[in-house]
């Protein structure tokens, strides 16, 4: 029994969804011709019949038109000046964020820079005013190695005879 109401639902929705479409397109394609732009302007008097179809707007509501469009477009101008001077207002921000830690950076970099080359010249001074001269200690200390090692030969082989 369900299954036969299935069946006949799916074929009511396939039917109504395969038609819509096409009632949808069934209208007339512009019978007021209302995005023309370049319409027709008449004035008429009271009691005077239109020439033609369309809508009627007294001064006040044509007024209100008018002045409606140059709102919206003035509107717009604000939105986006403002728009433009918040973005650039933070990016200001965020690149005057930048440059205070590069010149941060910068200053640190360059009070490092000057404590080496300080330490360095004064390395350098103390080198200057005492040389590592060891050549007289290394001779001194060649001749005392040299005596003691023939001392210690000398007393081996008279050790090794008896």
């Amino acid at each position: 029994m369900w299954t036969m109401w299935n069946k006949l639902l799916a074929l009511v929705l396939s039917v109504t969804l395969m038609c819509i479409p096409f009632y949808a397109y069934a209208g007339e394609a512009d019978p007021d011709d209302s995005l023309n732009i370049n319409g027709k302007v008449t004035a008429l008097g009271k009691g005077e019949k239109a020439p033609y179809q369309g809508i009627l707007f007294d001064i006040q509501a044509a007024t209100k038109l008018k002045l409606d469009k140059e709102f919206a477009q003035k509107k717009f101008e604000l939105e986006l000046d403002y728009e433009k001077k918040k973005i650039s207002a933070d990016l200001t921000l965020k690149l005057n964020a930048l440059q205070i830690q590069h010149d941060t950076l910068k200053s640190k970099t360059d009070t490092l820079l000057t404590i080496k080359n300080d330490e360095i010249n004064r390395l350098q001074d103390l080198v200057k005013d005492s040389p590592n001269d060891y050549n007289n200690w290394f001779f001194a200390g060649g001749v005392v190695a040299g005596v003691l090692l023939s001392i210690g030969i000398f007393y081996a082989t008279v050790e090794i005879r008896d």
